[in-house]
C-alpha cells in the first residue's frame, strides 16, 4: 500500500534541502533586492533564522499525531466535515503551487534556451516527469534524491569558488542606508517564499518518517542548510551584479554565473546555476503534485491516489499555461501576494489546529478529573 512505506531521516534532510533552494535560488534575489538594495542578504539571514522558528512550530504540529498526516490531523482537531473543507482549500493551494512551478521552468528554458519552442511543450516534458515521479511513490523520489546530492553540492561549490573572483565588496556597503524598514519587507517576503511552504511536509512528517525525532532534527538540517545555500547565492548577487542590476534582472543568479572567467579557461558556465535551479525546481514541483493528489484522495476517502496522477498532470499542465498572464504580473504577483497567499496555509491553518488541538485536549483532561 503506498501509506505503508517511509522515508529515512537522513532522506527527509535531503528532500528538505533541494525543495528549499528550488525557484528561490533563480528568482528571489531580484525582489530581495528591489525591497532592501545591498542589504537584500541581511534578509536572507534573517529569513532563515525565522525559518528555523517555524521549523520548530511545525514539529510540534506534527507531535500532535505523529501517527497522522497533517490532513489526517485537520479531519481529528476539527471533525470530519470542517476538516475535509480546510483539506480541500489546502489541495488547491498546493495544485496551483505546483502549476505556479511547472510555469516557472518552462518559461525559464524558453527565455533563455528554446525561444521557438512553445510553452505547453515545455510544460508538458516537465508534467510527464513529475507524474512519472509521484506514481513511483515519494519512497522512490525520496531515495533517488540520494544520489543527486553530491553532485548538486559539487555543483554549487564550482559555481561559489568560480564567481569569487567577480566579486566586489563595495556593492554590499553601506549597510542599513536605508533603515530597517525596507529590510524587514525582505525579510517578510524571504520567509513567505523559502519558509511557509514547508508546512506540506508535514504530509510526510512524522507520520511517513522512520525515526520522528531524528526526523526532526532533518527538519532542521536541511532547511539551515538550504538556508545557507540561499544567503550566499544572494549575497553573491548582490556582490557580482550590484543591487540595481540585481534587482532588474529577472534571473540574476543566471546572469551572473556568465560572468565566471577563470583564467580565459574556465568561462561561459552558466548552465551550472541552469540544471542546479530546473532540478531543485522539479523537487519543488513533485512535492507540491504529491500532496495535491494525496490530499484529493483522502478527501474522498481513497486510498491510492495514483489513479489521478495522469489526470491531475494535464489540468496541471493546462493551468501552467494561464495561471500567469505576464512574466511581469507573475513577479508582481510573488512580491505582493504570495505573502498574503501562503501565511493563510504556512501560519494561520497550522497555528489554529494547533491551538484547537490544545485546548480540546485541556477541555478533555478536565472533564476526566471530573469523573
Amino acid at each position: 500500500m503506498p501509506g505503508s512505506l517511509k522515508i529515512s531521516s537522513h532522506q527527509l534532510m535531503i528532500l528538505i534541502l533541494l525543495y528549499s533552494v528550488g525557484t528561490v535560488i533563480l528568482h528571489t534575489p531580484s525582489p530581495l533586492a528591489s525591497f532592501a538594495k545591498q542589504d537584500a542578504w541581511l534578509a536572507a539571514f534573517l529569513g532563515t533564522g525565522i525559518a528555523l522558528i517555524f521549523v520548530w512550530f511545525y514539529i510540534r504540529v506534527g507531535n500532535l499525531y505523529p501517527d497522522l498526516a497533517l490532513d489526517r490531523i485537520n479531519e481529528k482537531v476539527f471533525g470530519k466535515l470542517v476538516g475535509k473543507m480546510i483539506n480541500l482549500t489546502f489541495f488547491f493551494w498546493s495544485f496551483s503551487s505546483a502549476a505556479e512551478t511547472t510555469y516557472y521552468v518552462g518559461n525559464f528554458i524558453e527565455t533563455f534556451w528554446m525561444p521557438d519552442t512553445p510553452l505547453v511543450a515545455l510544460n508538458i516534458l516537465l508534467a510527464a516527469v513529475v507524474i512519472f515521479t509521484v506514481r513511483l511513490g515519494i519512497e522512490t523520489f525520496a531515495r533517488t534524491l540520494e544520489i543527486f546530492l553530491l553532485p548538486v553540492l559539487i555543483l554549487l561549490t564550482i559555481f561559489f569558488v568560480a564567481i569569487i573572483p567577480q566579486a566586489n565588496i563595495q556593492n554590499i556597503q553601506p549597510v542599513f542606508e536605508n533603515g530597517a524598514k525596507p529590510v524587514i519587507r525582505a525579510t517578510l517576503f524571504f520567509v513567505s517564499v523559502f519558509t511557509l511552504s514547508h508546512v506540506i511536509f508535514l504530509m510526510i512528517f512524522p507520520s511517513k518518517v522512520n525515526e520522528s525525532k531524528k526526523g526532526g532534527k532533518a527538519f532542521y538540517i536541511g532547511t539551515l542548510i538550504g538556508g545557507i545555500i540561499l544567503i550566499l547565492v544572494i549575497m553573491l548577487n548582490i556582490l557580482v551584479l550590484g543591487p540595481d542590476t540585481t534587482a532588474r534582472n529577472i534571473a540574476p543568479s543566471y546572469t551572473m554565473a556568465k560572468k565566471i572567467n577563470v583564467g580565459n579557461f574556465l568561462m561561459r558556465i552558466e548552465a551550472l546555476i541552469a540544471i542546479i535551479w530546473i532540478f531543485t525546481t522539479y523537487t519543488r514541483t513533485v512535492m507540491y503534485f504529491y500532496v495535491s493528489v494525496v490530499l484529493f484522495s483522502n478527501i474522498f476517502n481513497i486510498k491510492d491516489y495514483r489513479p489521478f496522477t495522469t489526470a491531475f498532470g494535464m489540468i496541471m499542465v493546462f493551468y501552467s499555461l494561464i495561471v500567469y498572464p505576464t512574466i511581469s504580473s507573475s513577479g508582481e504577483f510573488n512580491k505582493n501576494i504570495w505573502l498574503f497567499h501562503a501565511s493563510a496555509f504556512g501560519l494561520v491553518m497550522p497555528l489554529i489546529l494547533y491551538i484547537t488541538a490544545k485546548f480540546k485536549n485541556i477541555i478533555k483532561k478536565h472533564h476526566g478529573s471530573q469523573q
